[in-house]
């Protein structure tokens, strides 16, 4: 038999229970692809639900308020998914007359919709006989082919992908390589003894599955220090909503680069940014978060001030709760929250 009909085999035999497995309906579909980007699936079926349950379909995602989306975002990291997603409804709902792109290629030209995600979305939805080429699906042909080259990207093994992909099910099959990545070729601890194309596999009938796939070197992260400070100002904390770039659209605290060895410097750098009569109040624990390519090395303090730049509000603890922060600064929100409950007592 192929290394696809054997896949597909055991595929037909199990069941992961997914909620959105067996989809066609393509809101649902292109809302899970681009939830499990970077993303575990356990974590994707909470929020998938909840999502479902506040926008059921297009047009109710596309007539939310942006700050609503992220909300019931928050947590779920790379918070860019999340204003593509809003960005891409308003689209698909406004220009498209609520239809999808019946193709990748139409799938691709949304918002936050890359290569992979529009060839899953058009395999399963539409049954379009494209490959949707991520980091599992090329663990997995690395493997099969002993392929030897570097990998910069799952796009490199397009043309043995294409290869292989079933016309008459190509959704299944993509979201069977998926699974064959997630559960059995996984990156460190393969289990080739239960892998359903084990006898397609170069790697392991060389007994050198862990040597695959060759990727480049690895890119040395960023670090860098900062002083978070939860900013007590007339009976509330300050906050406000980050521009563009980096966690844009999500709310923080105020913050400054850097650490500091002594309050006085602190204040001072405080009083630059237009923080006036800054009175330091006791420190906060330290914290840490890992983006892809930065880490944020955290301190904090808990102070109060005169007056704030502009761009600040302060917010009680009813509106801390209902303003979407990054999971970066879980750690000081959790704080903050306590802190605000104290203000109003």
């Amino acid at each position: 038999m192929s290394f696809s009909s054997d896949l597909l085999n055991w595929y037909d035999s199990r069941d992961r229970g997914l909620p959105w497995r067996g989809e066609r309906d393509p809101y649902r579909i292109w809302l899970s692809e681009i939830m499990l980007q970077q993303t575990q699936v356990e974590t994707v079926k909470g929020y998938y639900a909840r999502f479902l349950a506040a926008f059921p379909d297009v047009a109710a995602l596309a007539a939310a308020d942006e700050e609503a989306v992220l909300k019931l975002w928050e947590g779920l990291g790379y918070y860019s998914r999340a204003r593509n997603l809003h960005a891409a409804a308003r689209i698909v709902a406004g220009q498209l007359g609520g239809a999808f792109p019946p193709d990748a290629e139409g799938l691709r030209r949304l918002p936050g919709v890359g290569p992979y995600a529009a060839n899953a979305i058009a395999s399963i939805a539409y049954g379009e006989p494209v490959p949707a080429l991520d980091g599992n699906q090329a663990r997995v042909l690395a493997r099969v082919l002993a392929w030897d080259a570097v990998i910069k990207t799952p796009f490199d093994l397009l043309a043995p992908a294409l290869e292989r992909i079933p016309r008459d099910r190509p959704g299944d099959y993509n979201q069977a390589l998926m699974d064959l990545g997630a559960l059995i070729c996984t990156p460190r601890s393969p289990t080739c003894e239960d892998c359903p194309v084990a006898g397609h596999c170069r790697a392991r009938a060389d007994g050198a599955a862990r040597e695959y796939p060759r990727k480049p070197a690895p890119i040395a992260k960023k670090e860098q220090d900062r002083t978070i400070l939860l900013m007590v100002m007339d009976g509330g904390l300050l906050a406000r909503r980050r521009p563009k770039g980096l966690l844009g659209g999500l709310y923080e605290f105020p913050a400054v680069e850097g650490r500091f060895d002594d309050g006085a410097s602190l204040v001072e750098a405080l009083a630059q940014q237009g923080f006036i009569g800054v009175r330091l109040i006791r420190p906060l624990p330290d914290a840490k978060h890992v983006f892809t390519h930065l880490v944020w090395r955290m301190g904090g303090w808990l102070a109060a001030c005169d007056a704030a730049p502009e761009g600040f509000t302060a917010v009680d603890r009813a509106q801390l709760a209902g303003l979407p922060f990054p999971s970066a600064l879980r750690v000081y929100r959790e704080i903050a929250e306590e802190v605000a409950e104290t203000l109003t007592r």
